[in-house]
């Protein structure tokens, strides 16, 4: 039987809080195609539905249509935001290298930048940044790279240098 309960509702407030708070920290860190981390935050949403529903939601006291988004809205976002976190957290050892910036895309929030090198290319949010005054075709960017605990790669730092540096890679 399904009782009056105020933890799934709380779990899923947070569940969306914490997703979106990571979906605007730790997604743009992690050089994953954004395809890919929607079918894995997508089969984390539904995970959970997979199993009996009497041994599993039922036990927890839940009725199925509370079970159903409990996982759609606490279980998927926190699992996903609870992975990216420690792949970005725990990662190797970090390698820097500069890349020249040959255009860049201003938007409303974001500018997105694309390298001489074509570095990042298969991976945009990678290359977004909140939008910074001035144009920054001609500099330099860093950025300092490492392979975190799930083997994904992690931008780990990235800067704007000053006007005057050269290309460096380390």
């Amino acid at each position: 039987m399904a009782r009056e309960q105020y933890w799934p509702s709380t779990l899923m407030g947070l569940g969306i809080f914490i997703g979106l708070v990571s979906f605007f920290t730790v997604v743009f860190r992690t050089l994953v195609e954004p395809r890919d981390l929607f079918r894995f935050f997508m089969g984390l949403c539904f995970v959970g539905n997979l199993l009996p529903y009497r041994r599993t939601g039922l036990r927890l006291g839940m009725e199925r249509l509370e079970w159903f988004l409990f996982n759609l809205m606490a279980v998927g976002p926190l699992g996903t935001s609870l992975l990216l976190w420690l792949n970005l957290v725990v990662h190797g050892p970090v390698t820097a290298t500069d890349h020249v910036v040959a255009e860049s895309e201003i938007t409303r929030t974001f500018v997105t930048y694309r390298f001489q090198d074509a570095h990042l290319e298969e991976f945009p949010l990678a290359r977004k940044f909140f939008r910074d005054p001035g144009d920054a075709v001609g500099r330099v960017i860093r950025y300092e790279e490492a392979t975190g605990l799930f083997g994904l790669r992690v931008v780990v730092e990235r800067e704007i240098a000053p006007m005057n540096r050269t290309v460096r890679s380390y």
